[in-house]
């Protein structure tokens, strides 16, 4: 449904957009660049947020999208009052239910009412080509290749278009990157440990989680309750099961070459022994281990020993996975035997915390001071160990699974992958029909919504990052 909705609203604010904007162009765009100099002093301004509050954090009482009464909020308080009273500004936050569409219809309208949304990347795709939002690589005061501060280019590339990065993520807050992630297996470790055998986590480690191995895991992992039902070895539906599957061996998804052509790691042959894998597994003797049920709710119910989720399940909210098992633990998909030892790939969706500046704030040079500003480490945090120990004092008994958590977003793991435009047809076609062939019946799609959705994103980060 969301993606229905997503697709009617760029139909008709494409359309809005064309026929306002050819209208009112001389309102609509506003002298971007005022002069700044020095210690910044800005005179009072009073910055206005524009955000949601989505899946990925708890309802409207938070304090810079932490929850409020809790550690992460207090010092988000404490940064603003402090950024508040070095720049002699103010800052209004209002919750909206789309920040997207409250930008367009701002700028549609030639009005002025935001000066930051923060929303999720799959509701900006859309409006992200319309040229609505100020292109960060102009500004002065903020650097949108420091990847330390504001999120790697793979988990930038939605809000990317033709050269311009509309968007960053604030990735020196703790937990402001991993969230946006897909392709986790999470591990009940307490029936691991009722079984008496090899945690994953010990494969993972020695280099062992391998197709075999999981193969292995999926045979063995047998369990019944005490009320006497079964405990599968493994929780998925089939189109998560699937795509985290597709390149674990090897391969990525998108490969953008020198001379502008591109690789689509879909029809590769190491992908193509990847699907045929999971086709196995699925339709094979291990498949009567597998429930087809999404992770979170079978391992929150005890259904299964492991379970897919996204990377929000494991620690986001009160519905995930760390407010229901006191002893849990996270890989990631195993890897097949044309990957490097130690090989995974995560894919990323849609970016939660995705902030832009739409072109109707009045001084986006002013807004990238303060954003810089308050997106600096928190006291106490400043370091990638300073979060993993916070992670494993807070969420996981074994620091191996904070470390895990915390690479997951790590560039060479994260891969962008479209939403849009039918593209998941494929997964389900896999559940019906051999890899091989439901490949070849969705070729066209697959290098059209490749054509359009990854190219301009591709040369963007070869353009801004590479050069």
């Amino acid at each position: 449904m969301r993606k229905i909705i997503a697709l009617f609203l760029c139909f008709v604010f494409s359309f809005l957009c064309v026929s306002c904007g050819s209208q009112k162009a001389e309102e609509i765009v506003p002298d971007y660049f005022s002069e700044i100099d020095g210690d910044i002093d800005l005179d009072g301004k009073n910055f206005v947020f524009a955000v949601v509050a989505d899946y990925f954090f708890e309802g409207e009482d938070n304090t810079l999208s932490y929850i409020n009464n809790t550690e992460f909020a207090d010092l988000a308080a404490e940064r603003l009052r402090d950024v508040s009273k070095k720049h002699n500004c103010t800052f209004e936050f209002k919750t909206v239910n789309r920040a997207g569409e409250a930008a367009y219809l701002d700028v549609a309208s030639g009005t002025y009412s935001i000066d930051i949304i923060q929303e999720e990347s799959y509701w900006l795709v859309s409006y992200i080509p319309m040229g609505i939002f100020v292109d960060l690589t102009t500004l002065d005061n903020m650097d949108v290749t420091n990847e330390a501060k504001w999120g790697n280019r793979n988990l930038l590339a939605s809000t990317m278009w033709n050269g311009a990065v509309y968007g960053v993520v604030p990735a020196q807050h703790p937990l402001r990157t991993q969230n946006s992630v897909s392709g986790v297996i999470a591990i009940n470790e307490d029936y691991v440990n009722m079984l008496n055998t090899t945690d994953p986590r010990d494969y993972f480690e020695n280099g062992e989680w391998t197709w075999d191995t999981f193969t292995k895991v999926l045979t063995e992992y047998e369990l019944t309750s005490l009320g006497g039902e079964k405990i599968y070895a493994f929780a998925s539906d089939e189109s998560r099961f699937a795509r985290s599957v597709a390149f674990s061996n090897g391969d990525r998804y998108f490969t953008y070459n020198d001379d502008g052509t591109f690789n689509l790691g879909l029809y590769s042959p190491t992908t193509l022994d990847a699907l045929n894998q999971f086709y196995d597994w699925l339709n094979g003797p291990t498949s009567e281990n597998i429930l087809i049920m999404e992770g979170l709710p079978a391992l929150v119910d005890g259904l299964a020993v492991l379970g897919n989720v996204e990377a929000f399940e494991v620690l986001a909210n009160t519905d995930s996975i760390a407010y229901h098992l006191n002893n849990f633990g996270v890989i990631p998909y195993p890897s097949g035997p044309d990957a490097d030892p130690g090989w995974y790939q995560n894919y990323c969706e849609s970016t939660d915390f995705t902030i832009c500046i739409p072109i109707t704030a009045p001084d986006p040079e002013a807004t990238a001071v303060v954003l810089d500003a308050i997106y600096e480490p928190f006291e106490g945090y400043e370091t990638s160990e300073d979060i993993i120990d916070y992670l494993h004092s807070n969420y996981f008994l074994d620091r191996r699974d904070a470390e895990f958590f915390h690479s997951l977003s790590d560039a060479d793991h994260t891969y962008f992958f479209p939403t849009m435009d039918g593209i998941f047809g494929i997964w389900n076609s896999f559940l019906v029909s051999k890899p091989s062939e439901a490949l070849e019946k969705e070729e066209n799609i697959q290098y059209t919504v490749a054509e359009k959705q990854l190219v301009s994103r591709a040369k963007t980060i070869a353009d801004v990052y590479l050069d």
